[in-house]
């Protein structure tokens, strides 16, 4: 849709147009609310030990793949502008040519030829077609309640593309003097801009500030329209050459300046992709387990220990030069912090109703018809932007409800207590001699000679005291 370029009036200046939570502390050292953490590589490299609020993590591959699918999709939406922002020669949907309705008869006819003379070779150097008119703040205000409103009702009243430049000059008519010829002018004036969006390139929001400057200049020091807008076009027309008909040097400095955005995507996301491709690597083959505060680090030939990605202990034990596995569940994995998890939700949800937006853009350009392409590619780049802003979100989801399933008692930094058979308290009834014989004889009583049975000799010494 047309959109104002800008404007000003008498009794003011020049103006613009319009456009339509916490972390995971880790840290070498101990401090305070610290958990003490083993970790442990299983390609051979030696452990080492940190100390966290709770159980750090690990980088996935689908953060991996995450970072780069936004990497492309942010890198090809940056090439693309590099050559869809660039000025170009406007080829015309339209059949008019540009014209100048003086209406209130408030110009020259010298002046009128001269600028028409300007708004011709902008056309030709452009495509954008420019029109003048010239009206009494009457003829319109009392159906509009500015004059950019008017202006915007004349371009989409007699235009249907978006292609051209309109301009509208307005005086009131109780103030106009008549001067001979029949030129009226008038100290208090209004002017408005109103140009096509496919002029946005060349028309540019500094290129016009420009031109709007000049024009207001020149009706403040009472040259009249005729005069102001020829100074403008002049401008215009300047400001046009030099963006589509740059020397070999612009030309190279334009074309770096396009690719800057570009430069900076990619210096952000490649370094930050090979960061964590690294980082995935080494987190491949490690993993953490906890290790109380009160019992020193002890380490196990052949035995090793950690916590899978279920919340199971897995036990390895080397034989023969080989581990086998022995694995135990273990209910103490940490759930995510309420904190972040409020603060993603917050965060994802407005990138999703984005994604959303940007698609229901491209199907509102493909419906008017003015940029099929550009409508496409905002659909498809949506529906990426949608989808993969709804798989963090719904990943987030997930993985806090599974947190919250296998919590059991915070991690602390006791080991569990042992538990021990039940035994009776020792007490002075339970403490007195027992009835029964503490020895069985069976093995400790006086063992008796087959002699005292068999032998008479035996006997008869004994009473005689030979025992």
């Amino acid at each position: 849709m047309p959109h104002s370029s800008g404007g000003g009036s008498s009794g003011g200046g020049f103006h613009g147009g319009s456009s339509s939570g916490s972390s995971n502390h880790i840290s070498t050292h101990y401090f305070a609310g610290a958990r003490r953490y083993r970790r442990f590589y299983t390609d051979g490299r030696p452990d080492e030990y940190v100390y966290a609020n709770s159980k750090p993590g690990k980088t996935g591959i689908r953060s991996l793949v995450m970072i780069a699918v936004m990497g492309v999709i942010f890198m090809m939406a940056c090439g693309l502008s590099v050559f869809t922002d660039k000025p170009k020669f406007l080829v015309p949907k339209y059949q008019d040519d540009p014209a100048v309705h003086d209406d209130i008869g408030v110009m020259e006819e010298k002046d009128k030829d001269e600028l028409l003379t300007l708004m011709r070779q902008y056309n030709q150097l452009t495509g954008i077609c420019p029109v003048i008119y010239t009206t009494f703040d009457e003829e319109w205000n009392k159906d509009y309640n500015n004059l950019e409103k008017y202006a915007y009702d004349k371009y989409v009243s007699n235009f249907s593309d978006e292609q051209h430049w309109v301009f509208v000059y307005s005086i009131p008519a109780d103030a106009a003097e008549f001067q001979p010829g029949g030129l009226v002018t008038s100290s208090e004036f209004k002017w408005e801009a109103i140009q096509g969006d496919e002029t946005d390139n060349i028309l540019t929001e500094s290129a016009f500030e420009n031109i709007g400057k000049a024009i207001q200049k020149d009706l403040k020091a009472g040259k009249g329209p005729g005069t102001a807008f020829i100074t403008g076009f002049g401008k215009a027309y300047e400001s046009a050459k030099k963006k589509l008909e740059p020397g070999a040097g612009r030309a190279v400095f334009n074309t770096i300046i396009s690719c800057i955005p570009l430069l900076i995507t990619v210096g952000i996301f490649v370094p930050l992709f090979i960061i964590m491709l690294k980082q995935y690597k080494k987190d491949k083959a490690m993993d953490y387990e906890e290790v109380p505060l009160d019992v020193e680090p002890v380490e196990v030939p052949g035995l090793r220990s950690y916590i899978n990605a279920k919340g199971g202990t897995v036990t390895e034990y080397k034989t023969n030069g080989y581990y086998s596995k022995s694995v135990g569940y273990d209910a103490t994995n940490p759930a995510a912090s309420k904190a972040v998890k409020i603060v993603s939700l917050v965060m994802l949800i407005p990138f999703i109703l984005i994604g959303i937006g940007v698609m229901a853009g491209g199907v509102s350009i493909i419906n008017a018809g003015t940029d099929r392409t550009g409508g496409i590619f905002m659909i498809g780049f949506g529906a990426v932007w949608t989808f993969i802003s709804a798989a963090i979100l719904i990943g987030l989801l997930r993985t806090s409800a599974k947190a919250k399933k296998m919590a059991g008692d915070p991690l602390t930094a006791e080991y569990p207590k042992a538990e021990y058979p039940d035994m009776k308290p020792v007490t002075p009834e339970s403490a007195k001699p027992s009835e029964q014989p503490e020895f069985d004889p069976q093995f400790f009583g006086s063992a008796k000679s087959d002699y005292e049975s068999d032998d008479e000799d035996y006997k008869r010494m004994k009473r005689k005291g030979f025992e």
